[in-house]
């Protein structure tokens, strides 16, 4: 029987990291890189490498999340028992789990985490959090427009009195990874972990693109000793979600445009609420500039009277797991959970009417 004073575990599912820790920590204790090998021995068994390579040549690489979408369920269950147990070091059954998802995440993938934390973890309770909603709830807003760059997936969520406006959000599949695969060709890299430190170390999103693409090149050395020259791909990659064809993407509309057509067609009423609280959210928006050219660009394109304020987190990569903490504490919230009860009765299907 788990202690209801017992801390809950919130777990930030992206892309390229899940970032897990216990509610009352300031951070999460590690970010795991959403990634298992899979290496067959001699003797046939096979073992398993989570979180990294094992540098084996012969092994099979699985990536249990990509764009937003879980694509793996029994790779990501190793994800997450081997971050419960050995990450974490907790008993997965003495804890209440919440987990984040995409927005507009699909009914039958809600119901199968669901499942998993129930059958296979034997948690006391869970809850499915969309992840906008944490990253507005981390800003201390109750209205807003998150905008979260993650690794696979832009999603524009605009969020009226806590409840997401569910049939104006919209997802982008241009983000962090689209950066990193257009500045692993354009520099003619090999490793695509040496592109992604060259775009969080190096690479800015510039005010002026013609004038910067014509500056001096700026030279990186890895901590692995290995270098790099990079010249215009610095600004051109930071470019990609306000002109995705300087990357040479096939998204039309730059994000920017997409954001202000999102919210102008969401009731007027809320629409003032909506404009003055954008909300940045995921590692992406990071790159420096990113959010001064946000600011300009919506400034420029929203709809008078209105105002557009851009709101930039001090870490914006955390701000979904920090607002997780803040949901799973708050005494409100305690009705909320879906028990190990509620599961037995009612089965996975129960996410779609306590997780809304």
């Amino acid at each position: 029987m788990a202690d209801d004073e017992a801390p809950a575990v919130v777990i930030d599912n992206g892309s390229y990291t899940i970032k897990a820790g216990l509610t009352g920590d300031d951070d999460p204790k590690r970010s795991v890189r959403t990634i298992l090998e899979l290496t067959e021995q001699a003797d046939g068994s096979v073992s398993k490498c989570i979180g990294g390579r094992s540098g084996s040549p012969a092994g099979r690489v699985i990536y249990p999340i990509e764009r937003g979408v879980s694509t793996d369920w029994d790779a990501l269950e190793s994800v997450w028992e081997y971050t419960l147990r050995d990450v974490l070091k907790v008993a997965p059954e003495e804890h209440k789990i919440l987990l984040t998802e995409r927005p507009l995440s699909a009914p039958a993938n809600r119901e199968k985490a669901v499942q998993i934390v129930f059958e296979k973890f034997g948690a006391p309770a869970t809850y499915l959090s969309m992840q906008a909603l944490l990253a507005l709830y981390a800003a201390g807003r109750l209205s807003g427009t998150v905008v979260d760059v993650g690794e696979g997936l832009t999603s524009i969520v605009p969020i009226y009195k806590s409840s997401p406006v569910r049939e104006a959000i919209v997802n982008v599949e241009l983000a962090g990874s689209d950066m990193v695969e257009y500045l692993t060709g354009a520099l003619a890299l090999t490793d695509r972990e040496m592109a992604r430190e060259v775009l969080h170390k190096v690479c800015s999103v510039s005010a002026d693109l013609a004038k910067e693409a014509t500056s001096v090149t700026v030279a990186y050395k890895a901590a692995d000793g290995s270098s790099v020259t990079v010249g215009k791909e610095r600004f051109l990659s930071g470019e990609a979600l306000f002109n995705p064809g300087a990357i040479g993407h096939r998204q039309e509309k730059a994000l920017p445009e997409l954001v202000v057509e999102t919210l102008t067609s969401c009731k007027e009423s809320s629409r003032k609420d909506l404009f003055a609280n954008v909300i940045l959210a995921g590692g992406s928006t990071m790159l420096s500039g990113f959010a001064e050219r946000m600011q300009a660009e919506l400034s420029a394109r929203v709809p008078a009277p209105l105002r557009c304020k851009v709101i930039a987190p001090q870490n914006p990569a955390l701000s979904v797991w920090a607002g997780g903490c803040l949901l799973a504490q708050s005494p409100m919230f305690q009705q909320m959970w879906i028990t190990k009860q509620d599961y037995e009765e009612f089965g996975p299907e129960i996410v779609h009417r306590k997780c809304s």
